[in-house]
């Protein structure tokens, strides 16, 4: 099988010939934005040998509105599609797309509305939540809108689906009450907007102590969490919960970081043989360390060739 058709196979619930296998980090700075990010983006897929790439977003949300106070939150005007901020990050994915030729498929990140308002109001949107929760709703609505047009338009520059990175879900923020009424209908508002669009939607749940069951009907292809801090769900238990693939298994602070490549690839191993093949794409928890040695993700990608697929039955 070629990438995409390894790809497409575990989405379908098929075996594949192996299993694919994606990992990501945060480039330096110096290959942040612009043409040094796509050089960034394509050099690490072909030196890594990715199953698919995620398209880093590293362009904080903007608003055209200054929030100090939660009222400021009723004027929020976020930056329009057409601004330098969209634009800059859609010619990133169109370059990576045309550069690409269809080698394989790609996610690009887009944060949820909840994280956004965090970068538009530097951090500010839990405290203003707690204090003023009406207008920090309207806002974060107006952010929603403004994300499902910008999601749309990913697509339409060549991505193949997004990276939807669900920040706001931890027991310990808010009551659950609170995530229902102020976060998660922004949440849906994005992914509904591309439902059934992109081929490739990964819902990727942030941080520890998350309430899985609560995002056990967002749209989305793919499910990606921490599965190896404690207070979440394990990827096997999370796979029955989403009835979909999953992404993971890895400990992004890990084996895969400072692990033999023999550790490295019984750990890989332990996995697929605990998980099953079937809708598994293997990768981490999260976001890798920019410094990480590229030699110990090529080991991990490696390991999945290497696992003794024949202890399953092909489909």
């Amino acid at each position: 099988m070629n990438k995409i058709e390894r790809m497409r196979a575990v989405l379908a619930g098929e075996i594949a010939d192996r299993v694919p296998a994606s990992f990501w980090f945060h480039f330096p700075q110096a290959q942040a934005h612009g043409e040094e990010s796509v050089k960034a983006h394509l050099n690490y897929y072909r030196q890594a040998d990715l199953d698919f790439l995620k398209i880093m977003n590293e362009h904080p949300y903007q608003v055209e509105t200054r929030i100090k106070n939660p009222i400021d939150w009723r004027k929020l005007k976020p930056a329009p599609l057409s601004s330098d901020f969209y634009q800059a990050q859609l010619d990133e994915i169109k370059m990576i797309a045309d550069q690409l030729g269809g080698d394989c498929l790609t996610a690009t990140t887009i944060f949820n509305p909840f994280s956004s308002g965090n970068h538009a109001s530097n951090r500010l949107v839990t405290e203003h939540l707690k204090e003023d929760p009406e207008s920090v709703n309207i806002g974060l609505a107006t952010i929603a809108e403004s994300l499902a047009e910008f999601a749309l338009a990913c697509l339409e520059a060549g991505a193949d689906g997004i990276y939807f990175s669900a920040q706001g879900g931890e027991a310990d923020r808010f009551e659950e009450q609170a995530f229902l009424e102020f976060i998660k209908p922004h949440d849906l508002t994005v992914l509904n907007a591309i439902n059934g669009k992109g081929e490739l939607n990964i819902v990727h749940i942030c941080r520890d102590n998350v309430r899985l069951h609560l995002y056990c009907n967002y749209p989305g292809s793919v499910f990606n969490w921490a599965v190896t801090a404690p207070s979440n769900l394990s990827l096997k238990s999370g796979r029955k919960l989403f009835n979909r693939t999953v992404l993971g298994g890895l400990d992004n602070r890990g084996v895969i970081v400072d692990g033999s490549p023999k550790k490295i690839e019984a750990a890989v191993h332990q996995i697929i043989r605990t998980v099953g093949p079937r809708n598994l794409i293997l990768g981490a928890d999260c976001t890798l360390p920019t410094e990480i040695n590229i030699d110990h993700i090529q080991a991990a990608i490696e390991a999945t060739a290497t696992f003794p697929m024949d202890e399953f039955s092909v489909s």
